[in-house]
């Protein structure tokens, strides 16, 4: 659930607590989109480089960047992992090089989708436009494509003792979904 609004006919990305801007996903909306296609059922997921919680609330994510993982199954065994790259500043910092084991992972790829400044992405999209306050129709069209995220499929990097591995690249401020069969 999402206290959030859609506001039309309002200057381009001007507000805050909304899903979209001028009938254009934002990010945010793709972000709860993944959400969705996660499992109901929590399980055991951990990050060498996520912050603990307790330390966020007293300090923020300013020391480190936090890297981190939730996974989910479904009722027909399809596991899914939620990664996210974060830093309370926003500002550009190095791609995280992510070692993904899943134990449980049948042979096979993965399907990925992603929401970081070059997929999934209308805002970024409108910066690189020059931050246009109307875009022109063609302008238009390339920001409803930029807000799409598209599946892409993720071979697997090697396998481990029941299970398999995937190295992910995932950007600073980027979030990644990949989901796969489970056992």
């Amino acid at each position: 659930m999402s206290w959030a609004f859609e506001f039309e006919n309002q200057p381009w990305f001007a507000g805050y607590r909304q899903l979209s801007t001028n009938g254009v996903d934002l990010p945010v909306l793709n972000v709860f989109r993944l959400f969705a296609k996660m499992g109901p059922e929590r399980i055991a997921a951990t990050s060498s480089a996520q912050v603990p919680l307790d330390l966020i609330v007293k300090d923020g994510v300013r020391d480190q960047a936090d890297i981190g993982a939730l996974a989910t199954r479904t009722p027909d065994g399809r596991i899914a992992v939620r990664l996210w790259h974060y830093h309370d500043d926003d500002v550009a910092g190095p791609v995280a090089q992510v070692k993904l084991d899943i134990a449980g992972a049948k042979a096979g790829s993965a399907k990925r989708w992603r929401v970081d400044g070059e997929h999934g992405n209308a805002f970024t999209a409108w910066q690189r436009m020059g931050s246009p306050a109307s875009p022109n129709e063609k302008q238009y069209g390339q920001l409803e494509a930029a807000s799409v995220m598209q599946e892409e499929t993720l071979a697997a990097t090697g396998s481990t003792r029941g299970g398999r591995s995937f190295t992910i690249a995932l950007p600073r401020q980027g979030v990644a979904l990949l989901t796969l069969d489970g056992r």
